[in-house]
């Protein structure tokens, strides 16, 4: 699973079928690329969300 995948499956709703790579969610949430980068390294270093593993 790609990070753009799962951070919008973590962020979003579990249940998409469609999914907004980096850039757009962060347009969309408003926040831009960095924060959501961020939160990505977040998940990845806690090694408790399986979508990041």
């Amino acid at each position: 699973m790609t990070d753009d995948v799962a951070i919008y499956l973590k962020l979003v709703t579990h249940n998409a079928q469609d999914f907004l790579c980096i850039d757009c969610l962060g347009e969309q949430l408003k926040c831009g690329r960095e924060p959501i980068e961020q939160l990505i390294q977040y998940f990845r270093k806690s090694g408790n969300c399986v979508l990041f593993r």
